[in-house]
């Protein structure tokens, strides 16, 4: 029904008996459709997770990624499962999308053995791990090579590039001078200017 006016939009009657109705040769059929209970939805998804994971087993042992790492494969297989609630899967290769929730889960574990390991080694303190170095340090230097000339919206998209970066984690464990390069090189791009990689 609409939100605003109260108007019904569409009407469906579920009856749990079934109903006969005469068509215009005088035979009884059946009414209705069949509706799959929740229970068929909720086996089909348990085989797709099911399959999903075993995939993504393998692609962890073809990688040789240890044994250990067990846990890897059971959060990828939860990414997953997210992406399976939210649709992200229809329309996608299903093993594009579990390789990927197979990175995703490998960089968490990455990224979080990396922050440890700072901490440990009093690269940084508790407040400070993710200020290590900030790619943005590169930004003027880097746009000074490529444009001489300058271009201050460049340099602002870059920025915003890079704290975007941040703030998806995508920055830890990479080489900061990397960083800077890939977001300069988009921002480069998005602003009409055309750059080979490799400068």
């Amino acid at each position: 029904s609409c939100s605003f006016c109260g108007k019904v939009l569409e009407e469906y009657n579920f009856a749990t008996e079934p109903q006969f109705v005469k068509d215009s040769a005088g035979q009884s059929k059946l009414s209705g459709n069949f509706v799959r209970s929740v229970q068929a939805i909720s086996d089909s998804r348990r085989r797709t997770l099911d399959y999903a994971s075993e995939q993504m087993s393998g692609m962890k042992n073809a990688l040789q990624i240890d044994d250990y790492s067990d846990d890897v494969v059971h959060t990828a297989r939860r990414f997953y499962e997210i992406g399976l609630e939210r649709n992200f899967t229809r329309g996608r290769r299903s093993e594009l999308v579990q390789a990927a929730c197979l990175y995703l889960a490998c960089r968490y574990e990455l990224g979080s053995v990396y922050l440890q390991l700072c901490y440990v080694l009093y690269l940084a303190d508790g407040k400070d791990l993710q200020k290590l170095i900030d790619p943005s340090i590169f930004i003027h230097k880097f746009t000074n090579a490529l444009i001489p000339e300058g271009n201050d919206e460049v340099v602002k998209t870059a920025r915003n590039i890079l704290a975007s970066m941040k703030r998806d984690w995508m920055q830890t464990g990479r080489k900061p001078s990397g960083l800077c390069g890939a977001a300069l090189y988009i921002s480069a791009l998005s602003h009409g200017l055309k750059f080979p990689k490799s400068e």
